[in-house]
């Protein structure tokens, strides 16, 4: 009998992954891949693996009632389990990147998936809070360290036609975690107690990693790595400054709210289990991304910016009056989660209009600003909550959306100004 022939594998070689010339430089990621129009399914994974985080970093929001329950501390305290993670993650994630740049990136990249999961392992069989808090600041460091890399390696396995639809399967594992993963963590924590919802996690993490170890990643081009210097070096500029600063108060006005929410839903529709409302919120999320790009092209980032803010404002003042019913509640957590999400695509394009020659590091400096404003608002939704009820932490959030859109209104006037001062002159010569 003749040899059958032999079945092609899934996934490329990896003999064919690492193989570098010691002489030139190391073949990029597209040059290795066959043919060069397939979607490298590695993507896959990596995307996998930003589900596990997203998931990871959405879930204490809604188990915050029971872990207050079960290990005897206020809503408040618990609240802090987010401020600590986000913290660590907004700080952390230029520190870690210029640390680590040195270090081979499909290392770092698996090596921070796996910690992650463990992190997370660590989190569900903390027998005290103060060693919970302390395993989030961890959590927070390796995911801090892998989503970068994620979106960096993505681009790299993808062929150049189809690197955006890469980047978009990336982040699409973050965004399906909103309406999937966070509400299914809420479930499991809701049933049978808060530790397995971060065993889910550690679950999804570990699953991610293992598939990444089996099926290799390909040896990525050195790159000299920026320093904590030249990273920083955008925020000098006062524009630049005051254009982050917006996203930084309307995260903070979110999140005033959002780690509580579902105590919040407790208290006044008086149901037990959110994980469904939750997943309305997500949703949102997810029907934002799919129309923000589209709309930033056709109308231009700041009128989006400023409509979206003026949006936010109206539906997080209307919120707490509309928790009467079910439906109601699941209608205004949609348009919630879709007014604050259709921020995010705006504002990185007005970032990258200011400065385009520090792309990369405008877009992290971005990013840290979201999760500190994360932080804060966790941090003040939690101290509010010991003179307030939690239907009143959403107008405190109120307020610092609309320092954001007066700070967004007096950039835009004086760049205005600026435009205007220039074509005067030019007319004048």
């Amino acid at each position: 009998m003749g040899k059958l022939p032999k079945a092609k594998s899934l996934f490329p070689e990896k003999k064919a992954c690492f193989s570098m010339s010691l002489t030139t430089k190391p073949r990029s990621a597209i040059e290795r891949q066959e043919p060069l129009t397939r979607m490298n399914p590695r993507i896959v994974l990596l995307a996998l693996g930003m589900f596990a985080l997203g998931t990871d970093a959405f879930i204490v929001a809604g188990v915050l009632p029971v872990i207050a329950h079960e290990t005897g501390v206020s809503e408040g305290l618990v609240g802090q389990l987010i401020t600590v993670f986000s913290l660590t993650y907004g700080l952390g994630a230029p520190v870690l990147a210029a640390t680590l740049g040195h270090w081979p990136r499909h290392r770092v990249l698996m090596g921070a998936l796996g910690l992650l999961g463990l992190a997370n392992l660590a989190s569900a069989l903390s027998p005290s809070f103060p060693l919970l808090l302390l395993t989030r600041i961890l959590a927070g460091c390796f995911a801090a360290t892998y989503t970068p890399l994620a979106f960096a390696v993505g681009i790299e396995l993808a062929p150049p036609a189809k690197r955006g639809q890469a980047l978009a399967l990336v982040v699409s594992g973050l965004n399906v975690a909103t309406v999937l993963g966070a509400p299914l963590g809420t479930w499991i924590g809701e049933h049978f107690g808060w530790r397995l919802s971060f065993i889910l996690v550690a679950g999804l993490a570990g699953v991610a990693f293992l598939f990444l170890v089996i099926c290799g990643l390909p040896k990525s081009a050195t790159l000299a790595p920026l320093s904590l210097r030249e990273r920083l070096k955008p925020i000098t500029s006062s524009r630049v400054v005051l254009a982050l600063f917006p996203a930084l108060l309307w995260n903070v006005g979110v999140y005033v709210l959002y780690p509580y929410i579902a105590l919040l839903l407790q208290q006044q529709i008086h149901i037990s289990d959110v994980s469904v409302l939750l997943a309305c919120f997500g949703l949102g999320i997810v029907l934002a991304n799919g129309m923000s790009g589209r709309l930033s092209d056709r109308f231009g980032p700041n009128l989006l910016v400023v409509v979206f803010l003026v949006a936010l404002i109206v539906i997080q003042l209307v919120l707490p009056l509309a928790t009467t019913t079910i439906s109601s509640v699941a209608i205004m957590l949609l348009l919630w989660g879709m007014s604050f999400a259709l921020l995010f695509i705006p504002q990185q394009q007005r970032l990258l209009t200011i400065a385009p020659e520090h792309t990369n590091v405008l877009l992290a400096l971005n990013n840290s600003a979201l999760y500190l404003g994360i932080a804060g608002g966790a941090a003040l939704g939690g101290l509010a909550l010991h003179w307030l009820a939690v239907t009143q932490l959403a107008w405190v959030g109120v307020m610092s959306i609309v320092i954001a859109l007066l700070t967004v209104a007096i950039t835009l006037r004086a760049s205005l100004a600026s435009k205007r001062k220039q074509v005067s002159r030019k007319e004048e010569h």
